[in-house]
């Protein structure tokens, strides 16, 4: 009796720990709960300034905008820690570069786009002007780095 008592405890303890790891891991992510109505468990909180480029809107969000304004476009996946690293640092852009240029993210895992490009590692960042790809960067990039391609790309 004693041994399956401390089998039990065992058990929740874990489980416990393991709801405490992933609550906390979902919140450092910036997920949140959402409602199960869009058909999602999870749902992650985006920048209002970043815009989400899909296979279907990829020809209105990316080319013909990029004929106004460079576009700095951010290959993704959820799973990709150097891309989470990158979420802060594009939002920051996103706001910096408001009224200048487009900033916007591709998750990969969704969205076919990511072959026309021919991406094989992520995150991958393209520079966007006037239908054509005028720089590229890999891996974690600082802000500086993108925002003076983006200006660079603007005239």
């Amino acid at each position: 009796m004693n041994k399956i008592r401390i089998l039990v405890i065992s058990i929740v303890v874990c489980l416990l720990i393991g709801a405490g790891i992933l609550t906390w891991s979902a919140h450092r992510s910036g997920y949140t709960l959402a409602k199960l109505a869009g058909g999602k468990a999870l749902e992650k909180n985006e920048s209002s300034d970043i815009k989400h480029i899909t296979d279907d809107n990829f020809e209105v969000e990316v080319v013909e905008a990029s004929k106004n304004k460079p576009i700095l476009i951010d290959f993704y996946a959820d799973w990709c820690f150097p891309c989470r690293m990158l979420d802060p640092i594009l939002e920051e852009l996103a706001k910096d570069m408001r009224g200048k240029a487009i900033v916007g993210r591709v998750n990969t895992d969704k969205n076919l786009i990511a072959r026309r490009f021919g991406i094989t590692k992520i995150p991958a960042i393209f520079i966007i002007r006037d239908g054509e790809v005028k720089g590229s960067f890999f891996g974690v990039v600082p802000k500086e780095t993108m925002a003076k391609a983006l200006l660079q790309s603007g005239s």
